[in-house]
């Protein structure tokens, strides 16, 4: 008897931690969501948009041609205010002007305009980038939270299965007893009242369950069937020597940048331009005002261009680009300060679990001591098959219960490393 009982102890135990079979990681389905996310095109995208932006800012060197034309009609034109002179006719200028244009410039220097305005967008697409950055971070936040509470909801429901197991033999015995006139029905309906809410809740937690699986599967892209296909996994904290790399914060980070990048083109505005340029024209009358006939002509030559006095337009806004990098940096102060603040209460709860696992560790052993003293006694006919099964489901129980706690100072590990940006 003590052997088929203890064979019985054993099969509930292989049944209640799950049987191999296709094991899927963490790292898997955060790699599998990743992949699977349809934002993270995104990224593809804003460098396809940069790219564009920096061929049209490229633009700047290359020559630009321009096609003018005008005809016109004026009240009057100049006269040379000469006597007349006997066999000389002064020409007179025709009131009616005609001329077409083809106008070339050629930026020569332009005093760092056009670096100044790629640096701008190169800092775009890298505050974009991190946005979309910061999107992939909450979705493996997302899939950390539905991966551990898979497997914890699928802990609890082996201990109610436990619990299951033992009010199953309760009533039993309860049976046994009210036959025999020593207990009344309505003890025994209390103990059925018992498994029925045992029931109820281990419905609800598979429908969650099921539900948490589907959600899983929609996000990465797997095809998980049971809780039991996900593997708990291994980590360890080497130190908590406070970091930084949420990409919330890098993205502080990145938009400094972008503003030092826009001040520097502000700065650049003030400077010398040089270009060259040159026109090319038909028309009458041409460059030669007293030649009233049609005729070709061109200028080639160079200009500077400088704003030597923008009444302090430039010197503002630099100023309103240091305020806004300040602003920032306060941003990222109080992240940081946040951020210390919560990490503590990580800390905290990971050596909350570590010390409750110690715990559980000393019932399991406490329990066994307990079943094996309960063997013993079935051996010598003390106690009958029912107390002994109970006190085995005790040690299940209890077993499950230390799992579960290992299970959640993995997750508080996890969540720290998460507040971190170390996910």
């Amino acid at each position: 008897m003590k052997n088929k009982l203890t064979l019985l102890f054993f099969a509930f135990v292989f049944s209640a931690f799950g049987q191999e079979s296709e094991k899927i990681s963490l790292d898997s389905c955060l790699k599998s969501a990743v992949n699977n996310y349809p934002n993270i095109r995104q990224m593809g995208l804003n460098k396809d948009i940069s790219d564009l932006n920096i061929k049209n800012i490229k633009t700047n060197y290359y020559p630009t041609l321009n096609l003018n034309g005008q005809a016109s009609w004026q009240s009057d034109v100049t006269k040379v205010p000469v006597p007349p002179i006997p066999g000389f006719d002064m020409p007179v200028l025709d009131k009616d002007w005609y001329k077409i244009n083809l106008d070339v410039n050629q930026m020569i220097y332009d005093a760092g305009v056009t670096s100044g305005q790629k640096n701008v967008e190169l800092a775009k697409l890298a505050v974009n980038n991190q946005k979309v950055q910061i999107d992939i971070y909450q979705l493996k936040e997302r899939i950390n939270n539905l991966f551990f509470n898979v497997i914890y909801q699928n802990q609890n429901v082996k201990i109610l299965q436990v619990l299951q197991k033992t009010l199953t033999a309760r009533i039993k015995e309860a049976e046994v007893a009210f036959q025999n006139g020593m207990l009344l029905s309505a003890d025994v309906d209390a103990l059925k009242v018992e498994l029925y809410g045992a029931d109820q809740k281990i419905t609800e937690i598979k429908e969650n369950l099921n539900a948490l699986i589907k959600s899983l599967n929609e996000q990465t892209g797997l095809h998980v069937g049971t809780a039991d296909n996900l593997v708990t996994p291994e980590i360890t904290i080497d130190n908590y020597n406070f970091e930084n790399n949420r990409p919330e914060y890098i993205l502080l980070n990145k938009q400094q940048e972008q503003v030092m990048s826009l001040k520097n083109l502000a700065s650049s505005k003030r400077r010398p331009v040089l270009l060259a340029f040159g026109q090319a024209g038909y028309g009458r009358p041409g460059y030669d005002l007293l030649n009233t006939n049609f005729d070709d002509y061109y200028m080639v030559g160079l200009r500077l261009k400088w704003n030597i006095w923008d009444w302090g337009k430039v010197k503002r806004s630099k100023q309103v680009f240091d305020l806004q990098n300040k602003i920032i940096t306060t941003k990222k102060e109080t992240f940081d300060q946040n951020l210390r603040s919560d990490l503590y209460r990580r800390i905290a709860d990971i050596e909350k679990y570590k010390k409750v696992i110690g715990t559980d560790e000393t019932i399991v052993k406490l329990q066994q001591n307990v079943v094996n003293n309960a063997e013993n006694q079935l051996d010598n006919g003390t106690i009958t098959s029912t107390t002994y099964l109970i006190e085995v489901n005790k040690l299940v129980k209890a077993n499950l219960n230390l799992e579960a706690h290992k299970l959640q100072l993995v997750f508080a590990k996890y969540q720290y490393l998460t507040s971190i940006g170390n996910l």
